[in-house]
């Protein structure tokens, strides 16, 4: 709890022969967090480059014929890398040829059965209006045309020296040459399209019989890719896993320094795995190998957190915000013991809390069968369960279930009734955590020897002091109506003051920080800020006021759904009563916990992380592939 794995800096040199083996069993354990080394970018090694572009080609050719023939990768155990490069290349280029020409044939017989089957439909059309095709081609004497119009609320005009025959979209017309022309400037006001050149030759039993010989070998065409992708999609499947995962040993690759016979890689590891990566290499390279652990702490190193199995979840807060630097404390205990707090506080029922929590139970389980119990799903699952728990013991201070405040008695208060009990509570609270976070930020700069910052500046010691100290003389002046003495004034909120103004001359005296440049320029500075920080210390204390107005907000709308209920049934007996206090609780279950959620995530990184979180550190990522690391 508030730690962090303890990694550290590996160099490993083994011989060049090994490291087909050497990934491949790295990739599989995911136990190295690589880094580029030094001058790999200089490494040349023409048959590296060779098998990489062989690989990529590979790669690309399996995923067009896959597609092509509708083959999915599928989910196996990773097969070895260990492959005959040329072959499996000869292979994919060969059948890549066979798909190629099979969809560009059945390209050709799809667009001939389409210009087939226009035709006949055409045809068809032009046989219902009684018209003949075959006389568009043979007329001399009269120009014939055919096609569609665009509008169909119209009737051929009568008395004119051409005919038009129309039949929904589709027209055909007859007339003189020297009528032809009067004939499509009347087409012409509809919209028409001409079709005519599409009727093409032959009779509708002719086309008939061109389509089923078309059909036919497209038949044969499917039959043999049917048969083909049953022969060879296993073998496509595995070969395609394999150069994925041979991709991915590239690209690691790329980060090691090596020469014609030696390979050189360099990365993180987390101490406890230390044996295991002697192990592993001792099993593939005998004693031919060399590796050097840090045997200090790397200031830079990735960050792994280490959290219980109920705090796990909550990571995914901290990691929204950003992963804690190597020298800095894992918030993650906190930030969950402070969110699950605001929200239980915000979303008080029992009955509404336990319906939150058998959600997230729901969801946590899903992304378990899935096999993400670790994704974003998962977690969001473990954090509502946290939630609606918190809710459901909130509940019982307030005496709410399911909105009602008349079941049980409250252990505590009922919200509005002791609105300002409520909000006394929210605002101290909030005191509390600010305070914390005050603590952490001085813990930190300890751990990186930022003293000057620890003790004295606007979140340092003094501060934190002075700050304790107002809340607490402001607390008890609330509560017995006791007034500071001078002397509790002095040593708690003077001295604080005085070591905040002085913070650069004291900062140089005692830890070498540097000294002011100006003494105007320093006054002035330190004026603002004394004036800045007092005004933001307030109002991230009186923003937590808004846990409490969400408490209220929530018994607002519980008052609201049995008042409805109410006025359809005082005695709140009938189907209609049921039903709205039914839909009501619905909608405070989805409405408020969503917005319950989003504030305590707003509390929690603009008032608490913001007085120590920087975020800056790297996630620790070992080198693993990616179809093991689904599984994982």
């Amino acid at each position: 709890m508030f730690i962090k794995s303890d990694i550290r800096k590996v160099f490993i040199a083994l011989g060049k022969m090994f490291f087909h083996e050497v990934f491949d069993a790295l990739g599989k354990e995911g136990i190295i967090h690589l880094s580029h080394t030094e001058r790999a970018d200089l490494t040349t090694d023409k048959g590296l480059k060779t098998e990489e572009e062989k690989t990529g080609r590979i790669i690309l050719g399996i995923q067009y014929v896959m597609d092509a023939m509708d083959i999915l990768p599928g989910r196996r155990d990773i097969p070895e890398t260990g492959s005959d490069i040329d072959s499996d290349s000869l292979y994919v280029e060969k059948i890549k040829r066979t798909v190629d020409r099979l969809e560009k044939l059945h390209a050709r017989i799809r667009d001939a059965l389409d210009e087939i089957d226009a035709r006949l439909s055409y045809r068809k059309v032009l046989q219902d209006m009684g018209v003949d095709a075959d006389a568009f081609k043979g007329s001399r004497l009269i120009r014939m045309i055919f096609g569609t119009v665009e509008e169909i609320d119209w009737r051929p005009p009568e008395g004119m020296p051409f005919q038009i025959v129309k039949s929904g979209h589709y027209v055909a017309g007859a007339a003189l040459p020297g009528e032809f022309p009067r004939m499509m400037h009347c087409l012409s006001n509809y919209g028409f399209y001409d079709l005519s050149k599409s009727l093409g030759d032959g009779s509708i039993e002719t086309l008939d019989c061109r389509r089923r010989s078309l059909k036919a070998r497209c038949d044969v065409l499917s039959s043999y890719s049917l048969r083909l992708k049953e022969r060879e999609s296993e073998k496509l499947q595995e070969c395609y896993r394999r150069y994925k995962k041979y991709e991915e040993v590239m690209k690691a690759l790329r980060m090691s320094l090596f020469s014609s016979k030696a390979m050189f890689i360099t990365g993180w590891i987390d101490i406890r795995e230390k044996e295991r990566l002697f192990s592993l290499l001792r099993s593939i390279c005998g004693d031919r190998f060399i590796v050097a652990v840090s045997e200090t702490r790397d200031p830079d190193a990735p960050v792994r957190l280490i959290n219980m199995g109920a705090l796990k979840p909550f990571e995914l807060i901290v990691k929204t915000m950003g992963m804690p630097g190597a020298r800095e404390i894992d918030p993650t205990p906190l930030a969950a013991l402070t969110f699950v707090l605001m929200f239980g506080l915000m979303f008080g029922d029992l009955g509404q809390g336990i319906v939150l929590a058998l959600v997230g139970v729901m969801l946590h389980r899903s992304a378990k069968k899935k096999g993400e119990e670790g994704s974003a799903l998962g977690q969001s699952g473990a954090i509502l369960v946290a939630c609606g728990l918190a809710a459901a013991i909130c509940g019982l201070l307030y005496g709410s279930v399911f909105s009602n405040e008349h079941l049980i008695p409250a252990m505590l208060f009922h919200p509005m009734t002791h609105i300002m009990s409520l909000f006394s509570l929210t605002i101290v609270m909030g005191a509390c955590i600010i305070a914390v976070g005050l603590c952490i930020n001085i813990i930190n700069c300890v751990i990186n020897a930022r003293y000057t910052e620890a003790f004295f500046e606007k979140r340092g010691l003094a501060i934190l002091v002075l700050y304790v100290a107002v809340v607490f003389f402001a607390v008890r002046y609330a509560a017995t109506g006791e007034g500071m003495s001078l002397w509790y004034g002095g040593f708690f909120l003077l001295l604080p003051l005085i070591l905040f103004s002085f913070r650069s001359v004291l900062g140089s005296l005692l830890f070498g920080a540097d000294k002011p440049h100006s003494v105007v320029e320093y006054v002035i500075e330190t004026s603002v800020e004394i004036l800045e920080t007092g005004l933001s210390m307030l109002a991230n204390t009186v923003s937590f006021i808004r846990v409490g107005a969400f408490a209220l907000s929530h018994a607002g709308l519980s008052i609201v759904t049995y008042t409805l209920a109410g006025i359809v049934d005082p005695a709140m007996k009938s189907p209609g009563a049921v039903i709205i206090i039914i839909a009501g609780n619905v909608f405070i279950v989805g409405f408020e916990a969503l917005i319950c959620g989003i504030q305590s995530m707003r509390l929690e990184y603009y008032e608490f992380f913001s007085k120590f979180f920087k975020g800056d550190g790297v996630i620790f990522s070992p080198f693993i592939f990616k179809a093991q690391a689904s599984e994982v």
